[in-house]
């Protein structure tokens, strides 16, 4: 009887051991949120596209593109990932946004609107139907900074 209460104990003492050198399982992380940037600016973020004569904007926010101007009537589509793409022959990068309906592209040039000394760090170019509007691309959280 003593010897098996002898391998009962020593069995016991094993599992027991043997439970404190398992490694609990890790929780798995989840993804880090995807941020693709241009000239240093988060493309996922709320964006701010201006262009003078005439005077037109975008606005991108989370799920929308919204056009705006004085003489439009404010348009809106959903909003969807940049494309990047590098590496063109002079050594730029830029970002495309395609709808049925709108191309944003964004270049990684520095840009000016030509009416305030505000330095943006992207050129835009809008194409919506046969109309071509070229302006100036930014953080919105950079362009409230400047307002008055």
């Amino acid at each position: 009887m003593r010897t098996s209460l002898g391998f009962v104990c020593v069995g016991l003492a094993a599992t027991a051991l043997a439970a404190c050198n398992q490694t609990p399982k890790k929780t798995p992380t989840p993804p880090a949120p995807r941020i693709d940037t241009l000239a240093g600016v988060d493309l996922n973020a709320n964006l701010s596209v201006i262009g003078t004569e005439p005077f037109w904007a975008l606005t991108l926010t989370d799920g929308q593109v919204t056009l705006e101007g004085p003489d439009k009537e404010p348009t809106t589509w959903p909003r969807h990932i940049f494309l990047i793409s590098e590496n063109y022959e002079d050594g730029s990068e830029r970002a495309e946004l395609l709808t049925n309906e709108l191309t944003l592209i964004l270049s990684d040039e520095p840009c000016s609107d030509g009416m305030s000394d505000r330095k943006y760090p992207l050129t835009a170019e809008a194409t919506i139907g046969d109309e071509v509007l070229k302006g100036c691309a930014i953080a919105t959280a950079e362009l409230e900074k400047y307002r008055p």
